[in-house]
């Protein structure tokens, strides 16, 4: 009997949750809030050998995506963060939350993104003003809200295709190193189907284990409400190492 490949598999890998990547994004609806924060908090969430930008900008997003194979609808909020590396720009996400369990596993066991599980919900509109909110257990972690006022180029967008983590591979036995990797990720048919500015909020509320706090708004400095896919392809590993 021939054995099946398990090669980029979840467990159990003999009958595994979802298909392997590429993970078409269907559809983003993206509410994004850019803003300024301390230095020395970049400094101390970059993970080495990432390098945070020469800014200090970060933006939190508030979305409802679809993203198969593994989720058709799940809501999502995220930390996005500038870095480089070797002269390579691109973004990491140091904190991430989604809505679904299958949406969880695929970005934290096979790209190493820091997800955890958060409600259920969806952005709210009226008007011309959008809001979006992050919660755990009905508590209030994270809100974000803007006026949408004119219509943005893509080249304002605080991301583009290329993303970056450090996965980290704990050891369960103390014996033994854990395992890093550096990935690279090319997003591939990154397209934007509308895309609107004005001005933006963030307010962080109970940071729980996160550290959220610790990323307190120096200043607003732009916003955005669109519409996105793309496909999120197999990364490249760029180097891996023991610590």
């Amino acid at each position: 009997m021939t054995r099946e490949s398990t090669r980029g598999r979840l467990m159990p890998v003999w009958s595994p949750p979802f298909g392997q990547p590429p993970f078409p994004m269907l559809s983003a609806e993206l509410l994004l809030v850019e803003f300024e924060v301390e230095r020395d908090e970049l400094e101390r969430i970059t993970p080495a050998p990432l390098r945070p930008a020469d800014h200090n900008r970060i933006s939190a997003f508030v979305g409802r995506c679809s993203q198969l194979s593994h989720s058709i609808s799940y809501h999502e909020v995220a930390i996005i963060q500038p870095v480089q590396y070797e002269g390579r720009m691109g973004v990491t996400v140091p904190y991430i939350w989604t809505s679904t369990d299958t949406a969880m596993l695929a970005g934290r066991e096979l790209y190493g993104m820091p997800k955890m599980i958060c409600d259920d919900d969806s952005l709210r509109k009226h008007g011309n003003d959008v809001a979006g909110y992050l919660r755990r257990n009905g508590n209030l972690m994270l809100e974000l809200s803007m006026s949408i006022e004119r219509p943005a180029p893509i080249e304002s967008l605080p991301f583009g295709a290329d993303f970056t983590f450090v996965r980290h591979l704990p050891t369960p036995d103390p014996d033994w190193p854990d395992i890093k990797q550096l990935l690279w990720i090319q997003l591939e048919e990154f397209r934007m189907h509308s895309c609107w500015s004005g001005p933006g909020y963030v307010r962080f509320h109970h940071p729980f284990s996160s550290g959220l706090d610790r990323l307190t708004p120096r200043r607003v400095t732009a916003a955005w409400w669109g519409h996105f896919s793309w496909i999120l392809p197999w990364a490249k590993i760029l180097k891996e190492w023991k610590e």
